[in-house]
């Protein structure tokens, strides 16, 4: 076993989200942009050969580590209503597809790892749907910073001074944050969705996509009334 390299850490950053698990997929593009984000990342990501080892620091207070084999990858397809399998326009980036092998078997054998509410949707697999402060803390076994995920208010005006300072040491800390959306009551709104914090610079608050694999850049203001909630930790946390 050794660990993924630097150029497959960085490939993480554009890898997109196929199946419902934006908290997974940003999560891990979050933790992409600092250095010890990367290096919680070399650690707990080992390959060999085809096959990858997972490792979360924190289940219930124990590390574990779930063997994921090429053979249970392929076996992970995403499908249609009618179970069909979907023809992908971007196949699923084969570490993504590991850590979401890895959670499964989690979430098998650890069904409270997932909060009740995120069981209410249908969805083909046990990964699919989880809030990021649950995934930030097993991964990285360190508590996240986390500003109204389970609040009822569906932006963060009423946080908006927290999230401002969180925004502004971002520049001088680094950080590996997730921002997203609450619901809406429209149905014309899309579902609630998780997005990677890539930069606060400049007034803006630049946010990555991996669904539809794009940025979005909005300012302060704009930012703090479309996203319920922010998640994540500064760099000098994850040290």
């Amino acid at each position: 076993m050794h660990p993924i390299s630097f150029d497959e850490i960085i490939s993480l950053r554009t890898a997109k989200q196929n199946f419902s698990d934006c908290y997974l997929v940003s999560s891990i593009n979050a933790l992409t942009r600092t250095e010890n984000g990367r290096k919680i990342l070399s650690q707990n990501i080992q390959r060999c050969g085809e096959n990858f080892c997972i490792r979360f620091n924190d289940v219930n207070g124990q590390a574990e580590t779930y063997l994921v084999k090429q053979a249970e990858c392929d076996e992970l397809i995403l499908m249609d209503k009618y179970l069909n399998p979907v023809k992908l326009r971007v196949p699923n980036h084969p570490i993504i597809k590991a850590i979401e092998v890895a959670m499964n078997k989690l979430l098998k054998l650890h069904p409270d790892k997932k909060p009740f509410l995120c069981k209410i949707p249908d969805c083909q697999e046990r990964f699919e749907f989880n809030k990021a402060s649950v995934f930030f803390k097993m991964f990285t076994g360190i508590r996240p910073i986390t500003i109204n995920e389970s609040g009822l208010k569906m932006s963060l005006k009423n946080d908006e001074q927290i999230a401002g300072r969180i925004f502004n040491e971002m520049k001088d800390r680094k950080g590996s944050f997730v921002m997203g959306t609450g619901y809406h009551f429209n149905p014309f709104e899309d579902l609630p969705h998780c997005y990677a914090v890539r930069s606060t610079d400049n007034g803006l608050v630049e946010l990555y996509d991996s669904r539809r694999q794009a940025s979005i850049a909005r300012d302060f203001d704009g930012t703090i009334k479309s996203m319920k909630y922010i998640c994540g930790y500064f760099n000098d946390m994850l040290g």
